[in-house]
């Protein structure tokens, strides 16, 4: 069984930037805002969790930085997990590049600022193979971009505080066309979505369960 707390944090939202957070960054082919669907995915990995936690007996409390469309800054968002006591955050978000460039990709803040780089490592490593997993079960040309570490301000750890295990997500560049199809406009995008947030889900089970 696993045990613990975790924080969801759907990137984005509201119209106007606070605390270094923008309202809104990557739009996809067909007008859907990032920030609604990082939204979306929050609540589905929640319900996800909640699935997981009834019939497997896992004793989890979850908590999203925002349900509704408005935004926090980045240190605010990475506060609730700390003020939480948080286990786990999880900040999500998707890409835009050139319409072209495609991949999944997980975000981990540097050791040289991060005592905890190698239990984030390993962390993020899980929901990268997890979520790049359920991708290409739907779509052969999904690419793994793998983790890496980037100075985020959402997981420095002044705001995070020094328990939580912490990664971004990039689910995706939703500015490619295909992308979008897969998705959000897609006939099958509901399954796509729904497979990606339980393999989410079961990533985070399984980093509580290494880590009781």
């Amino acid at each position: 069984m696993a045990k613990g707390t975790i924080v969801i944090d759907p990137g984005h939202g509201g119209t106007v930037e606070i605390g270094d957070s923008s309202a809104n960054n990557a739009i996809s082919a067909s007008g859907v805002l990032e920030k609604n669907i990082t939204l979306r995915f929050a609540f589905l990995v929640r319900d996800a969790l909640q699935e997981l936690a009834t019939i497997g007996g896992h004793t989890l409390q979850i908590h999203l930085t925002r349900e509704t469309d408005k935004n926090l800054g980045l240190c605010d968002r990475a506060k609730v997990a700390k003020t939480k006591r948080a286990d786990i955050f999880l900040s999500l978000h998707c890409n835009g590049f050139n319409k072209v460039v495609r991949g999944t990709e997980t975000l981990i803040r540097p050791a040289v600022s991060n005592p905890k780089h190698a239990a984030d490592k390993a962390f993020a490593l899980r929901v990268q193979k997890a979520t790049f997993n359920a991708l290409k079960s739907h779509d052969v040309n999904a690419k793994n971009r793998g983790v890496k570490d980037q100075k985020l301000g959402v997981l420095n750890r002044g705001c995070l505080g020094a328990r939580p295990r912490g990664c971004m997500i990039e689910l995706e560049f939703i500015d490619v066309p295909a992308v979008d199809v897969l998705l959000n406009v897609g006939a099958n995008s509901p399954q796509v979505r729904s497979d990606t947030a339980k393999a989410i889900a079961g990533a985070i089970i399984d980093d509580l369960k290494a880590n009781p």
